[in-house]
């Protein structure tokens, strides 16, 4: 499996979306730990699963 991988910086653009508290819970101690923010570190996140996914036909 590949790497989570913190690096480059984006053109933001803001989106408000509704998670478990745990799912917080784990990008804030992420944040924390990699010493981004937590909105940064999501956005990455977001980023790798973009490039993750596969959509299989019906």
């Amino acid at each position: 499996m590949d790497r989570f991988k913190i690096s480059k910086k984006a053109k933001p653009a803001m989106l408000t979306i509704r998670i478990d508290l745990s799912i917080m819970e784990f990008y804030e101690e992420l944040a924390r730990k990699t010493d981004r923010s937590r909105n940064e570190v999501i956005a990455l996140a977001l980023e790798y699963a973009k490039d993750q996914l596969l959509i299989e036909e019906k």
